[in-house]
């Protein structure tokens, strides 16, 4: 009981820290999010191995599936469970985006960032991006992909997509990846997305690897 207390602690302090940086929510509603919803916390780390998956480790998500993985400069890491809280109900977000039902699926990231920004080999980081997702009916789900690509130089070296089931309103959904041990040192650029009904959305942002 201890364990999942600390646990559930430990992400509503993640997802605090990454609102603050966006500047919109309290990390007091995060912390309540994810005490309501222990489906929530367990995403975090507890889970079973899904194997190797192109050279890299990944856990599957307590809410959804988890696809992809880890090449080149990064097999041998490990790409975690998808953290997630719905941080504004549907209504909440219709009303700020001035949404209509006769728009149709609406879907947008309102920010991604990468926390820590520099990371040395074998550390840790966390995908986190903040979105928007709509559609026409208030009270049915919306099949949505969520994908992180990890660049360096050109080419890719992580993909994963989380496909689920979300209710109308905004997300803040964050993924650790921890990078192996020989990690080449340089600038990796990471483009998240989201994809509703054909739908998309998509930001990205940087972080630093250093010796």
């Amino acid at each position: 009981m201890q364990i999942i207390f600390s646990l559930r602690q430990g992400v509503a302090v993640l997802l605090c820290l990454f609102l603050v940086a966006g500047g919109t929510f309290g990390c007091a509603a995060i912390e309540e999010q994810v005490k309501a919803h222990p489906e929530t916390a367990l995403g975090a780390g507890i889970g079973t191995a899904a194997g190797m998956l192109t050279g890299g480790l990944i856990f599957g998500s307590a809410a959804g599936t988890l696809l992809g993985g880890l090449v080149g400069g990064l097999t041998g890491g490990v790409i975690g469970n998808v953290i997630e809280a719905r941080t504004q109900d549907r209504a909440a977000t219709s009303q700020q985006y001035h949404y209509s039902p006769a728009q149709g699926t609406m879907v947008k990231i309102e920010a991604v960032e990468v926390h820590p920004t520099q990371i040395r080999p074998g550390d840790t980081i966390n995908l986190n991006m903040r979105f928007a997702v709509l559609a026409r009916n208030a009270q049915q789900a919306i099949q949505v992909s969520e994908r992180r690509q990890v660049f360096l130089n050109s080419s890719v070296v992580g993909d994963s997509t989380l496909q689920v089931q979300r209710m109308g309103g905004t997300w803040t959904s964050s993924q650790p990846l921890t990078l192996p041990a020989n990690t080449a040192s340089g600038s990796y650029r990471v483009v998240m997305s989201v994809t509703a009904d054909s739908t998309e959305s998509t930001q990205q942002t940087t972080f630093t690897v250093v010796p």
